[in-house]
């Protein structure tokens, strides 16, 4: 709306040869062919440009340039020079509208020429008006540089778009991501701990009354977990994930062994407390294994987490990682690492998880 504004206001300018015009005291009827004349360029020219800030370089009509350029043309005899001066500058902006970049010196090129073979037709010199071709030039110039910038600006509008509709894609995979990471883990645990709590509630109500007591500490820690994810400022704690693990395995009835070889940097250990939380989850509900170890330390420049057990093996785990390892892959990934998942020697499942070192220099 604010472009076809702009058009429209400086169309006042094809007003300047009118006086003129009139003060040679025309014939009616002369009047009446400037009238037309003038209002047929105008409705042309408004035509041809507003249909192309629709739709950049397409005229509905393409003849509408063709008839605009002939009425600018049969005008000329009844306005004299200051028509075809004042007329030049929407000739060339109506072609830079409706055609394409490329044509527009070509099209100047003829309006230029058109002028210096009008002026002396018109009884005019070109020695006192040289100044016309020249500024067609300088206008074709000035307009063709603002073509290329809107066109720059456009690009540039479209990027900032598709930039951010893949952010908010990445931060949709991400809190997707997390909500299962999260509440997986937690579920899962709630779950074998009540059903456990069940199976103890006539054979031992006190150890059923501490199992329901931990399932209502999980709910409680799960939902703190839950809000700190949707603020998106949220890190796991590598011990506190041991710990988690521990609690999980335990009910399931697997030994856990930590070995921890060398201290891990700060910034990586909350990537591998993902590794921790996924793989213990994994080993808990669907391995069947008696006992789980978990390494952790730093080799060949790269700190690593690795989770063995001696459960059913791969052909079981890799039917129940569903979103969980593909996930934690994923976030391996962002990090710069690799993840890896198999048949371990001697049997079970191993997972391990690499991560370069950051370097201090």
């Amino acid at each position: 709306m604010k472009g076809r504004f702009w058009t429209s206001v400086y169309l006042v300018v094809l007003g300047w040869p009118v006086p003129a015009f009139l003060a040679s005291e025309p014939s009616g009827v002369m009047v009446g062919l400037m009238v037309m004349g003038v209002a047929s360029f105008v409705t042309l020219y408004l035509r041809i440009v507003w249909t192309a800030l629709g739709r950049p370089h397409r005229n509905t009509t393409p003849y509408s340039l063709i008839l605009l350029y002939v009425v600018a043309a049969a005008m000329v005899p009844l306005l004299g020079e200051m028509w075809m001066f004042a007329t030049s500058y929407f000739l060339i902006t109506a072609a830079a509208s409706a055609l394409p970049l490329r044509a527009l010196p070509a099209v100047s090129g003829a309006v230029v020429v058109a002028i210096t073979l009008a002026l002396p037709l018109l009884g005019r010199s070109l020695d006192d008006y040289w100044w016309m071709p020249l500024q067609t030039v300088v206008f074709t110039v000035a307009i063709r540089a603002f073509l290329q910038l809107d066109s720059a600006n456009r690009a540039l509008s479209e990027a900032n778009v598709e930039v951010e509709r893949l952010a908010v894609d990445n931060e949709r995979l991400r809190f997707a991501r997390d909500m299962h990471d999260l509440l997986g883990h937690s579920l899962a645990v709630m779950t074998m701990k009540s059903q456990l709590a069940g199976r103890l509630a006539t054979t031992d109500p006190e150890r059923a009354r501490a199992e329901m007591e931990e399932v209502e500490e999980l709910s409680r820690q799960a939902l703190s977990e839950v809000r700190e994810a949707i603020t998106g400022y949220r890190e796991l704690s590598l011990p506190g994930e041991l710990d988690g693990a521990r609690r999980a395995l335990g009910t399931a009835g697997v030994r856990l062994e930590v070995v921890a070889v060398d201290p891990l940097p700060a910034d990586i250990e909350p990537v591998l407390a993902w590794v921790v939380r996924e793989a213990a989850t994994n080993v808990a509900r669907h391995s069947g294994a008696r006992h789980c170890r978990i390494r952790l330390g730093v080799e060949d420049g790269e700190a690593y987490a690795e989770v063995r057990d001696d459960g059913r093996g791969p052909i079981k785990a890799a039917d129940a990682d569903g979103n969980g390892l593909r996930g934690l892959a994923e976030r391996i990934h962002v990090a710069g690492g690799t993840l890896h998942g198999g048949a371990a020697e001697g049997g079970g499942f191993l997972l391990s998880a690499r991560l370069p070192m950051t370097d201090p220099a």
